[in-house]
């Protein structure tokens, strides 16, 4: 029998009442909260005496992908090196300590085709431990190289090396890197990741390839941030961004910092320059959007230009166009970009949407920018009364394009479940410590530290912490998963390692066998937005042996237990041929 939402058997949190309260809970804590650092403790805040910011960290001619590039079906070894560390630069003009792969944000492109080995090599320089997750790969046979600390592997320690090493058969699309450790991506361990092929359905309809990673953007350390949202203090209100960057870049209102909710005080230079964009009239343009924020949904557009949406998540799309296209954390998309306008400057938009956002945040300004200048426009200054926004009315719901909109370009009915899983979240607070915290079917997810549950699961446990929520999934089968959501905001969910179908989604509960689902060709992808309130449902098929992580992509809600675990096929994984150096690396953070 259904049930009404919400409901609960322990006190929920009103996630967002008492705002004068909450506002001036910030402020009270903010000194307490200050040098908490998780992936920045122990270091010094930066002085305003510090010369000025050097610009060698952001490297734009890498959201260009080079004609060079051989698309091709023969396979080859992608090899890189990594080092991480610790660095003092302005993103949008405002200096904050962040962590930075090779010295560089958003970090280094990884590019590659379909049936390529890629090997990374990750030095760890950083105080504490670190991973890296493929966002959107696979990892069919290498479950081991997921990255998702405490899940499939433990934190490389400090000072140490670990080399990734995994192939990418039968995928291709826009995906991207993140650090799994804690919140470290927010402070900057992110970075693109490409994989093309020769079957992809729409590589002879644009000349060039463009990368337009956009994220929300803190001023305040994701450690010290985070040591503040799950305190009483907070009241379960997340951290609202100060700025947005587009690959990596914005220009920030100095004058804002003493009014954020968490001000810095820090070195603020004016006129930080914008992400720009070179377009030739007459060329048609493939945009690869990336959302690798933290918080925010995002509406992206470009004055005076139609989006013709081509791939979600990894997979090609029927083209449909559209002016504006919503974006939540952890999606992508591909768009077609006609540079058929006059020749000129135009802004690229980003606009978050505020109305999912807990509190207001005086700093932010949510209309983040950059420009795209046709070959022979200024190259000097901002776009001019030509460059139109389209309609500025959008809802103001956390959606995703619907399902209608969203067709795939090779048709395939959904398949016929075997199972039926249905998972409830929200988000509670427990009267022993007043903190409020993100339950999935009543359990708060915790990282191990010493320890992953891929493989305990390989040396035969099968009984898990009470933190670990464990959906075991023994034989081969298609699974139908209901995604129940009773908190008032919406969740975009991301699933490791595979693709799924989107049946439907909607306010209030599903009611099998009355509720309409998609099943002719509905879209496929790892990353969707379940409503507030709401459901969604989806389905996939269970054939990749691990340990796989379901969970929402807002880092603060992940970090305050908002995730599920899938033990795909245990047999298969006490075969898995986990390197040894893996096992060796935990209890060392």
């Amino acid at each position: 029998m259904a049930t009404e939402k919400p409901t609960s058997t322990q006190t929920q949190s009103p996630r967002r009442r008492r705002v004068v309260i909450i506002v001036a809970g910030v402020v009270v804590v903010l000194a307490l909260v200050l040098g908490l650092v998780f992936g920045l403790r122990g270091r010094n805040k930066h002085n305003n005496d510090t010369q000025d910011f050097a610009e060698d960290w952001n490297h734009p001619s890498q959201f260009l992908l080079s004609k060079n590039f051989s698309i091709t079906s023969s396979a080859t070894t992608r090899y890189y090196e990594w080092n991480i560390t610790q660095q003092t630069i302005a993103p949008d003009g405002l200096e904050r300590q962040m962590l930075l792969v090779n010295g560089m944000f958003p970090g280094p492109l990884v590019e590659a085709n379909t049936g390529d080995r890629i090997v990374v090599k990750v030095t760890n320089n950083m105080i504490n431990g670190t991973a890296i997750h493929w966002h959107g790969m696979f990892q069919n046979g290498t479950n081991f190289m997921d990255g998702t600390v405490g899940v499939t592997q433990c934190p490389i320690p400090p000072g140490q090396s670990f080399t990734y090493n995994f192939t990418v058969p039968n995928q291709w699309g826009t995906y991207w890197w993140h650090a799994h450790a804690a919140s470290q991506y927010i402070d900057g361990i992110v970075g693109p990741l490409i994989i093309h092929s020769p079957d992809e359905a729409h590589l002879k309809e644009y000349d060039e390839d463009v990368i337009m990673m956009i994220s929300d953007f803190y001023h305040t350390d994701s450690g010290s941030l985070i040591s503040w949202y799950l305190s009483e203090q907070s009241e379960g209100t997340e951290p609202v961004p100060d700025s947005g960057v587009i690959n990596g870049r914005n220009s920030f209102d100095c004058t804002g910092d003493s009014q954020s909710l968490f001000p810095t005080g820090n070195k603020c230079t004016p006129n930080a320059p914008k992400a720009e964009f070179s377009f030739k009239a007459g060329s048609t343009y493939r945009v690869r959007i990336i959302n690798s924020g933290s918080f925010a949904d995002f509406q992206y557009s470009i004055d005076n230009h139609t989006l013709s949406v081509i791939e979600a998540d990894g997979v090609d799309m029927q083209p449909v166009e559209v002016h504006r296209l919503p974006i939540h954390v952890a999606q992508r998309y591909s768009v077609l970009v006609k540079a058929n306008q006059t020749v000129g400057n135009y802004w690229v938009r980003a606009e978050m949407n505020t109305n999912c956002f807990n509190i207001a945040n005086p700093a932010l300004d949510p209309n983040v920018k950059a420009i795209i200048r046709y070959e022979g426009a200024s190259t000097t200054e901002e776009p001019d009364a030509n460059s139109v926004d389209w309609n500025p009315d959008w809802t103001p719901q956390c959606l995703d394009l619907t399902l209608s909109m969203l067709k795939p370009f090779v048709a395939m009915p959904a398949p016929t479940p075997d199972m039926q899983v249905h998972l409830d979240f929200s988000f509670e607070t427990i009267a022993a410590d007043h903190i409020n915290r993100g339950y999935v079917n009543k359990t708060s997810w915790t990282p191990l530290m010493t320890d992953a549950t891929l493989f305990q699961a390989a040396r035969g446990i099968n009984v898990f912490d009470a933190s670990q929520l464990m959906v075991p999934l023994n034989s081969t089968g298609v699974v139908e998963l209901v995604l129940n959501n009773y908190d008032e905001g919406a969740h975009p969910f991301h699933f490791h390692g595979h693709i799924f179908y989107v049946l439907g989604w909607g306010d209030g509960n599903y009611i099998p066998g009355k509720t309409q689902l998609e099943l002719t060709n509905p879209l496929r992808r790892d990353t969707s937005t379940v409503p507030a309130f709401g459901y969604t449902v989806i389905r996939f098929v269970n054939d990749n042996p691990g340990l796989w992580a379901l969970h929402c992509h807002i880092d603060w809600h992940m970090e305050a237990g908002l995730m599920v675990q899938f033990l795909s096929l245990p047999d298969k994984i006490k075969t898995l041929e986990i390197p040894a150096e893996m096992k060796a690396m935990c209890g060392k953070s």
